[in-house]
Parts: structure tokens; sequence; C-alpha cells
């Protein structure tokens, strides 16, 4: 996965367009390599524009209204604070930075522990979990997420690697990029440094992301999943022949909908809870 990313950056280079983040944002840059997303509060998206070295954001009406460059070298993943502050996973930089809400230049930089970081959350407690190349993820404590220089509380190392996780309801969910398998663990266990043996499904995700109650969305091949509360896995929607490496999703409760970034096709799909297509967010023609 990480090999096939790279080789396509090559290809993504003659597209890309140099970024600008003045508060007079007034052009569309175009979706290049969309990877990560996530939402704040008001229901502005934030995209990981991986090929692009900048994170877009768009508002509630799926209109481009700023970016942000600043201290970001191919972005993969991107997460919203409960106190709407932005995270970034920065995988060409391998390090993690912080903007504050509302500011365009990064407030914190994170390092320890780190090799080319691809996907982040912050869960509940505010803790922040980063996903290490596939190898691992590293936890940091609400402590360094909040002040800076970070710590390091925590390392999970599953045998068979961590393609995507999430975090949601006290449940830590990855999948494992070895075994095609997804894994579901107790979030306060795993915090605990008790060991990985949670129940386990018969296939794999590339991406994961929890809603508000308690379910958690993934993607595998064509096919997007929930996985509820109970443990138990129900199919939501198989997305379009063409959609090749889906590598993001946020989920929106407030509004009803779920968005799923297209990689190689530079897309986002947006799709209702009830499993209508809505919306694509895509480069103008």
């Amino acid at each position: 996965m990480k090999i096939t990313r790279q080789i396509c950056s090559l290809f993504a280079l003659a597209l890309s367009l140099a970024a600008f983040s003045a508060p007079g944002f007034a052009a569309t840059l175009p979706l290049n390599q969309p990877e990560g997303l996530a939402l704040d509060a008001a229901g502005n998206l934030y995209v990981a524009n991986h090929g692009g070295d900048e994170v877009l954001i768009y508002n509630s009406s799926y209109a481009q209204k700023s970016s942000i460059t600043q201290g970001i070298g191919g972005p993969a993943g991107v997460a919203i604070d409960p106190y709407g502050n932005l995270w970034v996973a920065n995988e060409l930089n391998e390090n993690v930075t912080e903007y504050i809400k509302g500011k365009q230049n990064a407030s914190a930089t994170i390092t320890e522990g780190l090799g080319a970081p691809d996907s982040l959350v912050v869960d509940g407690l505010d803790n922040l979990w980063v996903l290490n190349g596939e190898l691992n993820v590293t936890i940091y404590s609400p402590t360094a997420v909040y002040a800076p220089p970070s710590k390091l509380v925590q390392t999970i190392a599953p045998s068979g690697g961590v393609q995507a996780f999430a975090v949601g309801a006290g449940a830590f969910l990855h999948a494992d990029e070895d075994d095609n398998k997804l894994f579901l663990e107790s979030a306060s266990a795993t915090l605990q440094g008790e060991p990985l043996s949670g129940g386990a499904f018969g296939f794999s995700a590339t991406v994961l992301a929890p809603d508000d109650k308690g379910n958690i969305y993934g993607v595998n091949g064509s096919d997007v999943f929930i996985v509820h509360p109970n443990a138990t896995a129900t199919h939501f929607v198989t997305l379009p022949a063409s959609a090749t490496l889906l590598l993001g999703m946020a989920v929106d409760n407030a509004r009803g909908r779920v968005y799923i970034s297209d990689f190689l096709n530079g897309k986002i799909f947006v799709y209702s809870t009830a499993g209508k297509l809505i919306h694509t967010i895509a480069n103008a023609k």
C-alpha cells in the first residue's frame, strides 16, 4: 500500500498546482490524491490532499473555502479534536502537526515514535492515536497533545501489522495487514497494555471511521460495511466499480453524511447514512 502511494505520487506531480492559504481564497485547488478526511462541528470537511501537500477545507455545501500548506508534507491523515484544533499526519515529513482552531500556521509538531504516519485520531479521553506505516500505532497522552513537547505513552504492534484502525465507544478496531481480518478490541484494555485478544471478522479494510452511535464504518474493496456495538457487521453500500484506493472516510453525524475519498481518481463520494449517493466532490472539467 505504501509503495503504491509513492509510485502514484510521481505521476501526480504534473497535476500539482502551487497552493496558497490567504484569507481571500478565491480559486479552486484540485483534488490530488485525496486521502484522510475529518469533519468539524460546523460540518466543514478537511481533506489530506496528499499529492498537493496541503489540507483542503470544504464547507457543508461542498464548496472549497480555504487551504493549509504551512508545515504540510505528504499529508495522509487528518483529525479534529474536541476543541476544534486540526491534527495532520505528514507521511513524507514523518511528523504530526497541530493547527489551533482557525489558525493556518502549525502550533506544535510531534516526531517522537513516528515513521511515515498514515492516519490519526483523538479519542474520547483526548489521547492521540497515530498509525505508522502499517507497522504500529503510537499513543500520546492528553498532556502531550495539548502541551507539547509530545509524550509517547504506548506503542501497539500487532503481529500481522495494521492496515487501518478506528477508536470509538471504547473499542479499538484494526485491520490486520497480513491475515485479511478485522479485530475488535477494548480501547481501555489497549491503553492499559493488555494483550490484543478481541474477536475477529473474516474480512479486512483499507479505512475505518466511527460515528457517534458506537458504529464503525469501513471499506473492503468496493464494499462499505458497518461494525455495530454488539460486534456484528452489516453491509452499507457498494461503491462504483471505477473507485480505486479508498483511503479516507469520515461520518458527519449531525447531517447524516458519510464521506469516502477515492485516492487515484481524485474524488470524494458523499453518501447519506441511509446509503444513498447524494454528491460527488470532484475536480471541475
